[in-house]
């Protein structure tokens, strides 16, 4: 074991790649945070109209400007619309008995493999970025069967933000390019009372040692390094020092697999929006979350302009200056069903309002509209029309990236899960094979129309189709989803207790003997 426990090496380093993209992940987390997170952060995102003014008056008015706009929510709506056709059917899920403990327990506090997957698969889709990271818990010699079912020690596959993630690094073994350093951001407890907890930074180091071999580290700031408010020093070189647990020892892990043999890798999978490679892809809502920004700037000039020019505002003409001073002496008009307003001969009075077509309703179209080009679910502007080939070509590219996505968090949970299970049982074979973890990245439901099912039905009737693909075509518009084994045995079981149903029959067997020919009643 290393015994420099002090170093001023930049443990806090983070990549340029992370430095340009963290405000974007920061844009579309406030987003999909909702209207409290994007009003807190006031003039980041909703500039003031007259930001020379610093009086308190225009403080109060922009207060005001603030609390009218509204945020309508497109970005998450749409998150959650295409995380929603991904999970239309749940994933495929096969794991060796070994290891099956984790499809109900995955991250040892009892969330299910689907339910991180489903996690997984909204922070790809919205940051273009995540990561799994396979614990290791540190043991003395060889996992026994029974530490493993009573969970007293078992591997742990954990969820990581893209956020989180600071620095990584490939480096070259033997030909082969493989991970050698992954930094992530975290947080540790420096204080608890019972109730109350505090925390400060911490540096978990995720590295290769000079062996090859994997080592986890977890650094601190150094007391040196830090000013009277617990930040760091403006110094050139700040030092970090590893953290001491509880029990008095440094945190610095060497795991072990089944076999007590350390590791020659790294258990951390990448997930990406192209593909699970460590260089970050560009977040897929980025461009939507910027028009959602625009969206509650335009919402916010509207709505000031609908409460300005919609209050009904008296007018008053003929009115002579001797009559103001007589019967408008306090310069005050009541109005009212119970109050009268004494006008002098050929005066007359009445109210400017905004008319029903006007600002107030043409703002409302224009919300429509842009909530429309948000690709928010709930609002359709139903006068656009397309060609069937501008919609298939549209389709075509949103199930593209979904699609990849769906299938980048397939790839990294079964790799994860082959990660998970060399800490449990000696594998020979590293290919996965028998591990099996799928999302559903067949997503043509929304071009396949009313008539289009009809015409699937009828090619199966007339046996110009199997059962299998034409459960495949009902399964894509999400009208089917049995299993074709299930739908088999299902079908087998009504048709001998209550007898076919008036109407579609079932595809003849060619090979089968016509005993039925002669009875009309069929």
């Amino acid at each position: 074991m290393s015994s420099i426990h002090v170093t001023t090496a930049n443990v806090a380093y983070t990549r340029p790649e992370y430095t340009d993209l963290k405000p974007r992940w920061d844009l579309i987390r406030d987003c999909i945070s909702g209207e409290d997170a994007i009003k807190e952060k006031t003039t980041d995102y909703l500039p003031k109209p007259n930001a020379e003014d610093t009086s308190a008056e225009n403080d109060a008015r922009y207060e005001a400007y603030v609390a009218r706009a509204v945020f309508y929510n497109g970005t998450a709506r749409t998150l959650n619309g295409l995380v929603g056709q991904v999970m239309t059917e749940p994933p495929a899920i096969e794991l060796p008995t070994s290891i099956e403990f984790l499809e109900n327990n995955i991250d040892g506090s009892k969330i299910q493999l689907a339910q991180q997957a489903n996690m997984a698969l909204a922070r790809v889709v919205a940051y273009g970025r995540a990561a799994l990271m396979v614990d290791y818990p540190t043991t003395n010699g060889e996992t026994t069967k029974a530490q493993l079912e009573q969970n007293q020690i078992r591997p742990n596959i954990i969820l990581v933000d893209a956020w989180d993630i600071i620095n990584w690094r490939m480096v070259q073994v033997g030909g082969v390019s493989k991970l050698g350093l992954v930094v992530l951001s975290e947080a540790y407890t420096v204080n608890d009372d019972g109730y109350e907890e505090e925390y400060d930074d911490m540096w978990k180091v995720l590295r290769l040692d000079e062996e090859g071999l994997f080592v986890i580290e977890e650094w601190i700031l150094d007391g040196d390094s830090k000013s009277l408010d617990g930040t760091a020093k403006e110094i050139k070189k700040p030092k970090y020092k590893l953290r001491v647990t509880v029990d008095g020892e440094v945190a610095r892990y060497e795991p072990t697999d089944a076999a007590g043999k350390r590791l020659d890798y790294i258990p951390f999978c990448f997930i990406g929006s192209v593909n699970n490679n460590a260089a970050p892809d560009l977040p897929p809502l980025y461009d939507l979350a910027v028009l959602n920004i625009a969206h509650y700037h335009n919402s916010a000039d509207y709505e000031e302009a609908c409460f300005i020019t919609g209050q009904p505002t008296p007018y008053f003409t003929g009115l002579t200056q001797d009559w103001v001073k007589e019967v408008f002496a306090d310069g005050k008009v009541q109005l009212g069903s119970r109050a009268a307003v004494p006008l002098p001969e050929g005066a007359s009075a009445g109210l400017l309002q905004a008319t029903p077509n006007g600002m107030p309703f043409e703002a409302m179209q224009h919300k429509e509209r842009l909530m429309a080009s948000l690709g928010a679910k709930l609002v359709e502007q139903k006068t656009v029309q397309r060609t069937a080939t501008e919609a298939t070509m549209e389709g075509a590219a949103e199930t593209s990236v979904l699609g990849t996505i769906a299938n980048n968090v397939s790839a990294a949970y079964v790799t994860a899960v082959g990660y998970a299970r060399r800490f449990v049982e000696s594998v020979e074979d590293e290919s996965n094979d028998d591990v099996v973890v799928k999302l559903n990245s067949n997503f043509r439901s929304a071009t396949m129309t009313a008539q289009e099912r009809t015409q699937l039905a009828s090619e199966w009737m007339s046996g110009a189709i199997t059962d299998e693909e034409m459960r495949a075509g009902l399964r894509r518009c999400g009208v089917a989803y049995m299993s074709d084994e299930d739908w088999a045995d299902k079908r087998e079981t009504q048709a001998m207790t209550k007898g076919l149903t008036s109407g579609a029959a079932l595809p003849k067997d060619p090979d089968a003997k016509d005993e039925t020919a002669d009875d009309e009643s069929l």
